[in-house]
């Protein structure tokens, strides 16, 4: 999965955030209010760690805003 965050020296973990958010896209292409429930938990509930070389945090911390308002 490609995202379009900057990678920043300090950061978040990148494989931690892709499979965050492809868990929330794939409730996103659905209907089913479980998997919805289901990705708004695992959003709100993330404890990414950071590392060297990492997705840029702001970036990510915003996105994830963006994606509970969608869901």
């Amino acid at each position: 999965m490609e995202l379009p965050f900057v990678v920043a020296l300090r950061g978040y973990d990148m494989r931690q955030v892709e499979s965050l958010f492809a868990e929330a896209d794939a409730a996103l292409a659905t209907d089913s209010a479980v998997a919805r429930a289901a990705a708004r938990d695992a959003l709100r509930a993330a404890t990414l760690r950071r590392r060297l070389r990492g997705y840029d945090v702001r970036q990510v911390d915003a996105a994830i805003d963006e994606r509970l308002r969608a869901l």
